[in-house]
């Protein structure tokens, strides 16, 4: 009877070590960071996943972009340790690039390839991608990662809300405001010049011609003293000289 009890009592701690063994790697978090993003505005998201399974450690990361709602530009950042590849296909229709003009290839997937191949330490792996415009339509995004493992085990994050491996969402919120600056990953509107230098550049300009008119002005009256002047001693000068010239005759006539 004993024997039997210790038999039941090992085969079920057997089988709850390989459920939890086999669960494992579906007890990884995987989230986006903003998770949420304006429609038709450009986002920078950080997609954040764990490491939790034991004796393991990520060495590729695939993202996968949604298909039925496609965005237009998809580029991942640099980050420290990692090494990107990007896929792209092709669109069924055009559809708006974050410079403004349609684009018909857009980025499939990006796949992260860890650098060095025995890492000192592995925290939660960070990668940032930069994208957009987000799609004018819709309520959420549904983003696929495949995490592979160092012991070859292969997770794949693609499930529907309440799976064990549940796809990453990015909520779509409100609407880009027409003619803002934000495509960029910032949704921030380009400001107007402020008021008070505006205002600064006539004024300047108008001092400028101002001093410029005074200077004519000055020059022209000083111009018009001098030839006043001038004429004035050439009519002194004349009548002399006339009176002179008589008297000079008259010594040649008595000589």
């Amino acid at each position: 009877m004993f024997r039997n009890r210790r038999t039941a009592v090992v085969a079920l701690g057997a089988a709850v070590f390989g459920a939890l063994a086999l669960a494992s790697p579906a007890s990884a978090d995987v989230t986006a960071n903003p998770s949420e993003a304006t429609r038709g505005d450009g986002a920078k998201v950080t997609f954040r996943l764990s490491e939790d399974r034991p004796g393991a450690y990520t060495t590729k990361v695939q993202l996968i972009a949604p298909v039925d709602n496609p965005i237009g530009e998809i580029y991942p950042m640099s980050q420290d340790d990692w090494a990107p590849a990007t896929e792209t296909r092709t669109l069924d229709e055009a559809v708006a690039g974050l410079h403004g003009m349609p684009v018909t290839e857009t980025t499939a997937s990006i796949t992260w390839s860890r650098v060095d191949p025995k890492p000192a330490s592995t925290p939660p792996v960070e990668l940032t991608v930069s994208m957009g415009p987000m799609p004018s339509e819709g309520d959420e995004l549904a983003f696929t990662l495949v995490q592979t493992y160092s012991d070859g085990t292969v997770v794949r994050w693609a499930d529907a809300a309440g799976g064990a491996h549940p796809a990453v969402l990015v909520k779509l919120v409100g609407q880009a405001v027409p003619g803002a600056n934000g495509h960029h990953g910032g949704g921030q509107q380009q400001q107007a010049p402020p008021p008070v230098a505006a205002a600064q550049t006539p004024a300047d300009g108008g001092s400028s011609y101002g001093i410029l008119a005074a200077g004519l002005v000055a020059g022209l009256g000083l111009g018009a003293v001098g030839g006043w002047l001038i004429l004035r001693s050439r009519r002194r000068t004349t009548p002399a000289a006339t009176a002179q010239e008589p008297a000079r005759e008259k010594v040649g006539a008595s000589a």
